[in-house]
């Protein structure tokens, strides 16, 4: 059949017809594409985490004084981005970390604590301390106030050095930070590591390894050199914290933290 013969119903038939044959391998050639892509390029770039709060909300006043008041349990979903939830966290926790330095060298960092009661009482690393005595510490306060420290006698074979600080009513007060519960930590899971020499600098990763049946150690994905620096959850539960023990396997390694 010679093209330009054809009528115009037979020009508009031919014409739809290479359209849908174009838009057919078009199609065929986009998913192909798709499949070969890395998973960097399709995967969501921020990821969103649900939180549920639980509030205790009195329902209202009954008209009769012999009715009781009930109480209502409302739970409210809260959704955040991981940027915004990983920045608070970060916030939260540095509330309740402390910087521990010898009297003799009191310009040098000897190990990096956090606060786990308002009392005063510091988590820290014990093979870097309890070389230098236990009496001999000061501890930095996140407002900058420094206050003695004395460790607590070690007990048992813990990486862990548990420190006392001596308050005041002028060096102000202390915050705890909470405690990741360590049998809900997940393969993959992810963590913040918070450390440094001098001021804060933070890393993120996901859990690596867990701890063996017999051993306090985790391995995460982000690294650390300074002792009593923190790996915590993306709501601010501290898991655990570098020690001279952890790091003899690895600068990814850290002691498990549990409150005293």
């Amino acid at each position: 059949m010679d093209i330009e013969h054809l009528t115009k119903h037979q020009i508009i038939l031919l014409t739809l017809l290479v359209s849908f044959v174009t838009s057919i391998a078009t199609g065929i050639v986009t998913v192909s594409l798709m499949d070969q892509a890395p998973p960097s390029i399709t995967r969501t770039i921020n990821q969103i985490v649900e939180h549920t709060i639980e509030r205790v909300v009195p329902a209202a006043a009954p008209a009769s004084p012999a009715i009781a008041a009930a109480t209502v349990t409302k739970e409210t979903t809260v959704v955040v981005k991981d940027d915004d939830l990983v920045a608070q966290s970060i916030a939260n926790v540095q509330k309740g970390m402390v910087r521990i330095v010898s009297k003799n060298t009191p310009d040098t960092l000897a190990a990096r604590g956090v606060v786990v009661s308002a009392k005063g009482v510091v988590l820290s690393d014990r093979g870097i301390l309890e070389a230098l005595g236990t009496i001999n510490f000061e501890a930095i306060l996140p407002n900058g106030t420094r206050v003695p420290a004395v460790m607590r006698i070690p007990i048992g074979t813990s990486t862990i050095a548990v420190l006392d600080l001596t308050l005041s009513t002028t060096s102000g007060v202390v915050e705890s930070v909470s405690f990741a519960d360590s049998s809900k930590l997940r393969l993959g899971q992810s963590v913040i590591r918070i450390g440094g020499t001098g001021g804060d600098i933070v890393g993120t990763g996901v859990i690596a390894k867990l701890p063996d049946p017999h051993s306090d150690f985790i391995q995460a994905s982000v690294l650390s050199s300074t002792p009593g620096s923190l790996i915590v959850t993306l709501f601010g539960e501290v898991i655990g914290l570098m020690t001279t023990a952890s790091s003899a396997f690895g600068a990814d390694f850290y002691s498990l933290t549990t409150s005293p």
